[in-house]
């Protein structure tokens, strides 16, 4: 199980030749600096990226900053930004033009924020409300019988079932205390 080791050229490019008793040779050659450069013109791209996309929001350009949000892989951008959205009066309506000029990969991913967002209950409004909005678009029946989104669906209902009964006990308790103050002003005259 001799070996033998050989190198040819120097610095970059440099070439580093292996073999032993099996008779193959193996020609190795040093890509790191090259991987390095990579991997930093992805970052610079990255960072370039949500520079756009925060100034995007600063801009209030709504649309443009969700579908960055969702290309860029960031959930929670994407919350803020559906937040600001949901700020203006037609908001509602705005959120729904939004999902109707999704493609299904993208569909997918809201989908996957929405799951997200709804495991922590401080984000159970907007959440809800893109949910709904989602529900509500013409891609649903497609989304309803994609294999592929089960996964997402079985996240949502249970944290969607545990808000649901936080609202429904949130509502009851409020119109106690309605009703307790209506009958203490009524005592008082």
């Amino acid at each position: 199980s001799s070996g033998i080791n050989a190198e040819y050229g120097e610095g970059e490019g440099s070439v580093v030749v292996s073999g032993a008793a099996d008779s193959l040779l193996c020609f190795w050659r040093d890509i790191t600096a090259e991987v390095e450069a990579e991997e930093l013109r992805k970052d610079e791209e990255q960072s370039g990226k949500q520079q756009e996309l925060s100034n995007l929001v600063r801009q209030k350009n709504y649309p443009a900053a969700f579908a960055l949000s969702l290309a860029l892989g960031m959930p929670y951008k994407c919350l803020t930004v559906t937040e600001k959205v949901f700020q203006d009066e037609d908001g509602e309506e705005v959120m729904r033009n939004l999902i109707t000029d999704l493609a299904m990969d993208q569909l997918d991913t809201l989908l996957g924020y929405i799951a997200t967002w709804n495991t922590n209950s401080k984000h159970t409004v907007p959440d809800q409300k893109v949910l709904f909005s989602l529900l509500s678009s013409k891609h649903f029946p497609v989304l309803a019988r994609d294999s592929k989104m089960k996964h997402h669906w079985e996240a949502l209902i249970p944290y969607t079932e545990r808000h649901f009964e936080r609202w429904t006990k949130l509502k009851q308790q409020a119109t106690i205390v309605n009703y307790t103050w209506g009958r203490m002003k009524l005592t008082q005259v």
